[in-house]
């Protein structure tokens, strides 16, 4: 198991940060996924199902995900499941001055023969998904 955190404060406000997060078509612009498809239709909220393509060690994958709870303004839990891995963790959001604080925090647990690789693996893992952090903030406050 591999355990992931990263936080940064963006100088926006909680409301804007927090829609923006939610949204998972915006992932793109942010995260290492090259597209989003929604499965479940209507606004995001607990349950809400979409399908997430991303590129990793040369391979394409596809990711099955879920929001597992939504209260909006201050968490988002989801889970993330592709053929090489489940990705279970939560973003949670508290104002911060005039901006707000972006804390991601979760486990990845690596599938097949990757596991027997975690050692190697982890600090790319932590590497990609910590990437995401300053990534969301160039992109929310340009």
């Amino acid at each position: 198991m591999i355990r992931v955190s990263n936080g940064i404060i963006i100088a926006r406000s909680l409301d804007e940060v927090f829609q923006y997060v939610a949204d998972y078509n915006n992932n793109p612009a942010w995260m290492p996924v090259q597209s989003v498809q929604p499965i479940t239709v209507g606004p995001v909220q607990t349950g809400t199902k979409f399908k997430q393509q991303f590129h990793m060690m040369g391979s394409e994958y596809e990711m099955d995900c879920v929001i597992r709870e939504l209260e909006p303004g201050k968490k988002i839990a989801f889970e993330y499941v592709a053929p090489v891995f489940a990705w279970s963790g939560m973003v949670l959001f508290k104002p911060n001055g005039a901006g707000t604080h972006v804390q991601a925090q979760g486990n990845v647990a690596l599938s097949g023969s990757l596991r027997l690789t975690e050692t190697l693996i982890a600090p790319k893992v932590r590497n990609l998904i910590n990437n995401t952090a300053p990534k969301l903030k160039q992109v929310l406050e340009s």
